[in-house]
């Protein structure tokens, strides 16, 4: 369900943002706009795609819920294959959704708030990515849960198509994704060492604990939350730094020119 409420959440604000135009502000951003209103329907539509992949996994017989063997997967995830804590697992849904409005953060700068369209179709992007690679792969690759392994779980639950959906982890790959994207923005935005370093800090925190619980609850291995946190937080940050503006190198300038001989581009290169 909470793929559903974040997919509503993201169509929702990818159209309330694409009619708006927005103000040139200084900012360490290249907005346009238009590119970016592309790039977001493009990040909306993968989401689409990758859920309407997992949306045809089916669930497993009995027979082979029974059949499956915890001892037939790599040591470094065996020992949680029998993980069950339906509380790990509330809790984790609550960290996602705190994680999803974390990117308001960015909104403390003065420069951030006037630049609030382009940040929008950036949230819009990283989101729509992110969703769309975590659903691919669950749809894909197809991988039990480990609570599928748990002869004390519920039958009901190892027979449901969620049952195989384990790679890798979307609430730890939301997570690191909306954090980091907070985080990067932030800095790129504030003059405030502390502040940043704090921010960071949680960033870098808050989907490893999601991670944690998203074990503990039996829901994932190590290795999917793993493999969930580097592709979100990677997402996350490069999604703002591919938008920044590129400074050129200290002495050098470029500039147009014209006369009554033609134009052209004055460049110079000061030592």
């Amino acid at each position: 369900m909470w793929l559903h409420k974040t997919l509503l959440i993201l169509f929702s604000t990818y159209f309330w943002v694409a009619p708006c135009v927005a103000q040139e502000e200084a900012s360490p951003y290249n907005f346009r706009w238009k590119r970016d209103a592309v790039f977001s329907s493009g990040a909306v539509l993968f989401a689409g795609i990758g859920y309407f992949t997992e949306r045809q996994v089916t669930p497993y017989s009995k027979k082979t819920v029974l059949a499956l063997d915890k001892y037939e997967l790599p040591g470094f995830d065996r020992s949680t294959a029998e993980n069950w804590r339906p509380s790990s697992a509330t809790a984790s849904d609550y960290m996602v959704y705190a994680s999803a409005a974390m990117p308001l953060l960015m909104l403390a700068d003065r420069r951030a708030r006037k630049d609030w369209l382009g940040l929008a179709f950036m949230y819009v992007e990283v989101a729509g990515i992110t969703i769309g690679l975590t659903e691919l792969s669950k749809g894909v690759i197809i991988r039990p849960r480990p609570y599928a392994y748990n002869p004390n779980a519920p039958m009901e639950e190892r027979l449901s198509a969620d049952a195989r959906k384990s790679f890798f982890s979307g609430h730890t790959s939301t997570a690191a994704a909306m954090c980091f994207l907070t985080a990067k923005v932030f800095s790129d935005y504030s003059d405030n060492r502390t502040a940043e370093a704090l921010v960071w800090t949680a960033a870098v925190i808050t989907p490893a604990v999601v991670g944690y619980l998203r074990v503990d609850a039996g829901q994932h291995f190590p290795s999917d939350v793993i493999v969930g946190y580097l592709v979100g937080g990677a997402i996350g940050t490069l999604i703002p730094e591919l938008h920044k503006k590129k400074n050129l190198p200290k002495g050098l300038t470029i500039a147009p020119f014209g006369s009554s001989n033609g134009t052209g581009i004055y460049l110079s290169y000061k030592l």
